[in-house]
């Protein structure tokens, strides 16, 4: 955190000993382990819960995309489904036989029939 060497913090626990005292001074280091350790504690529970909400919103993220290539893909399949229908609706209509209900009747001749003169 604060990249502190073992020479630094030896001066700094010399200086303590001088100005604190002997007493003192190994009260004040457990407090200051305490706090350093609640530090930590705190810090370590806010980068958790920051990386939890990013994987939470990298989840949210994917299932938008999901949900949006879901969409596209319900579109492609109803316009192809919509194609089927109507080049099925026009082979059904070729396929039909000429209607004979027609006032002058049916005009056509059946294959292979020759015209009378």
């Amino acid at each position: 955190m604060f990249d502190l060497g073992f020479w630094e913090v030896l001066i700094l626990c010399l200086i303590g000993l001088l100005v604190l005292g002997p007493e003192r001074m190994a009260r004040t280091v457990r407090v200051l382990g305490r706090w350093t350790g609640k530090a930590r504690a705190s810090f370590n529970s806010a980068r958790s819960e920051v990386e939890r909400e990013l994987r939470v919103e990298e989840i949210r993220k994917a299932g938008e995309s999901v949900r949006q290539d879901v969409e596209e893909t319900r579109r492609a399949l109803k316009g192809a489904g919509e194609d089927l229908e109507r080049e099925s609706r026009g082979a059904r209509r070729a396929s039909q036989p000429p209607r004979t209900d027609s006032p002058g009747g049916d005009k056509r001749r059946p294959e292979g029939e020759e015209q009378d003169p």
